[in-house]
């Protein structure tokens, strides 16, 4: 396992890839994951992107990449046949330069809510709309990982999995915004396992408020969350996982004390739940000692001023705690090595 950073983190910085692969190097960071391939390069053009990937093999650095468009058909203001033509065109592009594992995601959280077609049927559809480019990712070798991104929980996105193929589909694991659904991290984590080949790794912190709780998010170390439980959980499937830190701030709220919000929660069990807002007492009590910051003061201060502090102190800690259990990286490329014949 080696610890890198997802580039979402390095928005204010204003930096151009190639820079990021730098800024990331001089850090100690093991490699990145990119945002939309059309953001490397608009027109896919294989010679940028072939660059980009050599620089990061000179540095000694992972590269992963993002398909530039939802997997959702009712996220995208295209034709299905347009839809499909853009992100085959993507997964094409990618593998001839490298990156199998594509990361994507079905939404933001909140089309769960509030948008005029049910999240179920999202799901169904999103599921048809994947399945037809299956044949093309198979042809090419590559897996579309979807985010835990506040859409989907564990439980969805093993059904969808294991309903598509874990050849074509697996999880790219945001390890704090399982909580988006009181989904444990640790179980969330243990259900996702088998899975997961990307990751978004953060920490977090919960309060209460009057219709649920929020979250606040953290750089790993930092938070709740329990490290050395979940690398182990995920490094038996994927002893060799890129570890990818994304970082940001913002307060996130869920309104888990509301009776809309349950029912579109039919897999949450009352131990689960009862177990993410222990978590969450938990952690107010770590603020009322000061062992945790209070979340609202906290977020006065722009993250642009503490990306390069809170960077380097998520991946000391993950690389400190992973070279402690045994789980470095074993010198083994980062192509995924199961394409094809199941999960592990």
């Amino acid at each position: 396992m080696r610890v890198g950073c997802d580039t979402f983190t390095l928005r204010d910085l204003r930096l151009t890839p190639s820079e990021q692969l730098h800024w990331l190097h001089q850090r100690g960071l093991e490699g990145a994951q990119f945002g939309g391939l059309r953001g490397l390069s608009p027109q896919l053009d294989a010679g940028a992107l072939t660059a980009l990937r050599d620089q990061a093999e000179a540095l000694g650095m992972y590269t992963h990449v993002s398909l530039s468009h939802s997997c959702n058909p009712h996220l995208v203001a295209l034709a299905a046949d347009e839809h499909r033509r853009l992100l085959s065109a993507e997964i094409a592009a990618a593998a001839a330069v490298g990156w199998h594992e594509l990361h994507a995601s079905l939404g933001g959280g909140e089309e769960r809510y509030l948008h005029a077609v049910p999240w179920t049927q999202q799901l169904a559809d999103s599921a048809a709309f994947l399945r037809t480019l299956t044949p093309l990712l198979r042809q090419h070798g590559c897996r579309i990982n979807l985010e835990t991104h506040g859409d989907c929980t564990t439980f969805e996105l093993v059904r969808l999995i294991e309903d598509l193929g874990p050849d074509v589909l697996g999880i790219c694991l945001d390890t704090a915004n399982v909580l988006c659904h009181c989904e444990d991290p640790v179980l969330a984590a243990r259900r996702a396992a088998p899975y997961v080949h990307l990751t978004h790794l953060k920490d977090g912190a919960l309060f209460f408020t009057d219709r649920g709780y929020g979250r606040q998010s953290l750089p790993p170390g930092r938070g709740m969350l329990n490290w050395e439980v979940i690398l182990p959980v995920l490094a038996e499937f994927s002893p060799d996982l890129p570890l990818s830190i994304e970082d940001h701030k913002w307060l996130f709220y869920f309104h888990c004390f509301e009776p809309h919000w349950l029912r579109l929660h039919p897999d949450l069990t009352r131990e689960e739940l009862a177990a993410v807002l222990r978590l969450a007492w938990r952690c107010e009590e770590a603020m009322r000692s000061g062992r945790l910051p209070q979340p609202v003061e906290y977020e006065q201060i722009p993250h642009v001023d503490e990306v390069d502090a809170r960077l380097r102190a998520g991946a000391a800690y993950l690389q400190e705690l992973l070279t402690r259990l045994g789980l470095r990286d074993r010198g083994q490329v980062t192509r995924p090595a199961n394409l094809g014949c199941g999960h592990p």
